[in-house]
């Protein structure tokens, strides 16, 4: 994964108790669903495998001469427009003006958390969606939730939209390699 529960409680508050898991499971939809499409599916590929330890065939970590496992791929060999990309930064566009951005990984941030508010008070069990409250929790209603959650995905589709002006303007993007969905087709049905 790009980012983990830790970096979405950078943005917004998200209580200790939940378990991160519960969580994870938001951030990987948002990175399929949201982040993937924008990028393509090979910077997706180079981004997630980020910190990723190389394993042999059995499964065991590969190990340099000091006895530090091997990475795949660290932060720091990214090239600099992928890694400004990922964590945001100052750039000038075309016509001269100086802008900033928040790179991925926060607009991930924001985009799994609104998913999560939205989904993370149903809990489904053998005798149906239930929501669990605990002894000193009353639940938002549903307007309030969805107020929450709304707010958080646009802020995060505003900030997807920023990093993807910037990479465009690094003259990075392949058109060809992107994953958003086609135009429809127009049928046309002549009766006789």
């Amino acid at each position: 994964m790009i980012i983990d529960v830790e970096y979405i409680r950078r943005y917004r508050p998200l209580a200790r108790n939940i378990a991160d898991e519960r969580v994870a499971i938001y951030i990987a939809e948002a990175e399929k669903l949201d982040i993937l499409p924008a990028i393509g599916a090979e910077l997706y590929q180079r981004f997630a495998s980020i910190g990723t330890i190389a394993v042999d065939d059995s499964g065991a970590p590969l190990l340099d001469d000091a006895g530090t496992p091997i990475c795949t791929l660290r932060e720091g060999e990214l090239p600099t427009t992928e890694h400004k990309l990922l964590n945001g930064g100052y750039y000038t566009d075309a016509e001269g003006c100086l802008r900033h951005f928040e790179g991925l990984r926060t607009a991930l941030a924001y985009l799994a958390y609104g998913r999560f508010v939205r989904n993370h008070a149903a809990s489904v069990t053998p005798y149906g969606v239930v929501t669990k409250l605990g002894e000193d929790s009353t639940p938002a209603d549903a307007r309030t939730v969805a107020s929450v959650a709304s707010d958080a995905t646009r802020i995060g589709q505003e900030h997807l939209a920023a990093a993807l002006r910037y990479w465009k303007s690094a003259g990075a993007v392949d058109e060809g390699c992107q994953t958003a969905p086609a135009a429809r087709r127009k049928i046309v049905c002549i009766a006789s």
